[in-house]
């Protein structure tokens, strides 16, 4: 078996998070071990609905133990939530192996980046060349170490240079949390700073934004600058910091190879350097070229994303017509090979199809139904696992190391299980588009198996005798005419056993009604005697009983009209009651002929009966 390292973070969707991982998948395919990373959606734009809880699950599924090492991006959490309990999970690890990104965790090594350098470059460009004095700052949560760590460096030069941090906002590092700032800047009577300095790149374009709107215009009426050198800003002109991400994933599995090979790391803490990129969004000459390679790549992600929205919108409309298990594993595994994926695997419990399954909002159980499992052109059959196992390929033995990115599969608050993609198809515009779906489409199979289940156990007891749960008469409406009709067509014996139970008027006279419906249940337990060749037995009202059938000729009737007889015997005999019960039965059968009616056959049943309670009455 290959070596297996786990990667926790958050926010897969977000271009560092992208590289970074690429950067950990080069290093795995050198070193031939798996990579399997655990991504959670992050911070959701806002109007998104997400469930922390169903989110940061899938921390809970992997036992990190059983990872020979570990990555962990905890500053990729904006969720004080999945970072608290993150936190918790690493602290249990001890001496493993662990690698961490920009957070110091006991006994695990760092790699971490020298943002100090460019950020001082960053402000000593702004104060020294451009002559800014008065600064506004929007920074990541104020719980982030990185969003703190940038914010105090920054901080520290301005005051060096006697310069002004007039306003603080925390902008959650998302393009809404940047929009929101800028909006406050805006209503700010001592009106916009000369410079406002981002935490990052998304919260510089969502500031620009919010001031475009406004009619304010960047550079020429205030200048912004980024952090992380996005494509987008680099190609759109944006003054900002290069990190290293793609290095620094591939020297964190590194650092993990050489640990778990025996090699504990002298040094616990690894710095890259960062890049000050100087654009046109502080003032300065744009370079043309840039911007121009910039557009091409735009162009060729908007016909991505063409393409992703039609394959999305033909994948919705597949899964709204599943109607049951197997079905849905067939068009998730035909969509993963028309999508061109590597890897894609659906993971739910195994009675998430269930009525009477309770799904939970957090947790997964036991063992996992593989739903879809769709891998190198090749599907699997559904089966369930150790959830432990994660999933049934790691186990088989595999010549190329596997990339695999786990995330949660939730609705509102019902936790639906996991899906697994490579790490390709998980990057990018599709990944959460496509979970969503899942999610949706899942929950909507699930409302529809309860549904039709409800249906089914409604149209069960409108047909059902609630006392003895033999047919009633309308359920003997439904099933006789089609027994009889078929009995007809074929040239077969057809049956009609009718039963009326004696004295129970004195049975309700002498013990009560209670007692009497006790007597009419007896009775229609030992009816059931009949359904083992294949009678249906109904309770037709009060003391009326029929069963009706195909038999092999009239004497095989008598046959089964004796074994009543027998069997409420028997019942009186060994199981005692306050009175015995007994019956009169009468049987009529014959091949029907083609003028024939089942009430003809049943009058005669009947007739048989009645002859029968008669000569009981003489004889007494």
């Amino acid at each position: 078996m290959k070596k297996r390292i786990a990667a926790i973070m958050a926010g897969l969707d977000k271009e560092y998070q992208q590289d970074f991982s690429l950067g950990m998948a080069e290093a795995a395919r050198r070193y031939d071990v798996d990579l399997c990373i655990f991504n959670c959606q992050g911070q959701a734009e806002e109007g998104v609905i997400r469930n922390d809880q169903g989110e940061n699950s899938i921390f809970d599924l992997p036992d990190l133990k059983t990872f020979d090492g570990v990555v962990a991006l905890c500053y990729t959490m904006v969720s004080s939530m999945a970072l608290d309990h993150v936190n918790q999970l690493l602290s249990d690890l001890g001496d493993h192996p662990v690698v961490a990104i920009d957070t110091y965790i006991e006994s695990a090594a760092e790699v971490t980046f020298d943002d100090a350098i460019s950020v001082r470059a960053l402000l000593n460009h702004l104060i020294v060349e451009h002559g800014f004095r008065r600064f506004a700052m929007v920074t990541g949560p104020m719980s982030n170490k990185v969003a703190m760590d940038r914010y105090n460096i920054s901080r520290e030069v301005l005051q060096e240079h006697g310069c002004v941090m007039e306003s603080v906002f925390d902008g959650s590092w998302t393009r809404d949390g940047g929009r929101t700032a800028a909006a406050c800047m805006l209503a700010d009577p001592r009106g916009l700073p000369e410079a406002v300095v981002c935490g990052n790149d998304d919260m510089a374009f969502g500031v620009m934004e919010a001031f475009a709107a406004a009619g304010v215009r960047v550079p020429e009426d205030v200048k912004v600058t980024g952090f992380d050198a996005l494509q987008e800003a680099v190609g759109r002109g944006l003054t900002t910091i290069l990190r290293p991400s793609r290095d620094a994933g591939f020297e964190s599995v590194n650092i993990l190879v050489e640990w778990m090979n025996g090699k504990r790391p002298q040094e616990r803490l690894v710095t890259l350097p960062t890049k000050l990129i100087i654009g046109s969004s502080c003032g300065c000459e744009g370079d043309p070229h840039t911007a121009e390679k910039y557009m091409r790549r735009l162009s060729e992600a908007h016909r991505n994303i063409e393409r992703s929205l039609t394959r999305a919108s033909s994948f919705s409309s597949s899964l709204a017509g599943v109607s049951g298990q197997t079905e849905a594993g067939k068009v998730i595994s035909n969509f993963a090979g028309s999508w061109g994926v590597n890897d894609m695997h659906v993971c739910v419990p195994p009675d998430f199809l269930d009525p009477e399954s309770k799904l939970q909002g957090h947790a997964y159980p036991e063992r996992m139904l593989l739903l879809a499992s769709y891998s190198g052109g090749m599907t699997a059959p559904q089966m369930t696992f150790d959830t432990r196992e994660l999933l049934p390929i790691l186990q088989k033995e595999h010549q190329t190391p596997l990339t695999l990115v786990f995330s949660p599969l939730y609705y509102l608050d019902k936790l639906f299980g996991y899906a697994v993609f490579d790490l390709q198809h998980a990057t990018g515009f599709e990944l959460y588009s496509v979970l969503t779906l899942l999610g949706g489409a899942l929950m909507s199979l699930n409302l529809k198996c309860t549904v039709t289940a409800y249906a089914t156990a409604l149209e069960d007891m409108s047909i059902h005798d609630p006392l003895t749960g033999l047919y009633n008469r309308r359920g003997y409406n439904q099933l006789a005419p089609a027994l009889f009709a078929d009995a007809q067509a074929h040239g077969r014996c057809f049956a009609v056993i009718s039963c009326d139970m004696d004295d129970l008027k004195s049975i309700n006279d002498e013990y009560g009604h209670m007692a009497g419906d006790t007597a009419i249940t007896r009775m229609g337990r030992a009816l059931r005697v009949l359904e083992m060749d294949g009678m249906t037995c109904v309770h037709i009202s009060g003391d009326e009983f029929i069963a009706v059938g195909i038999v092999r000729d009239g004497e095989h009737a008598m046959q089964l009209a004796e074994s009543l007889h027998v069997t409420i015997d028997d019942m009186n005999h060994r199981d005692r009651w306050i009175c015995n019960i007994c019956a009169s039965v009468g049987t009529f059968a014959a091949v029907p002929r083609s003028d024939d009616k089942l009430d003809d056959f049943l009058i005669r049943a009947d007739g048989a009966m009645y002859r029968s309670k008669r000569s009981k009455k003489r004889g007494g």
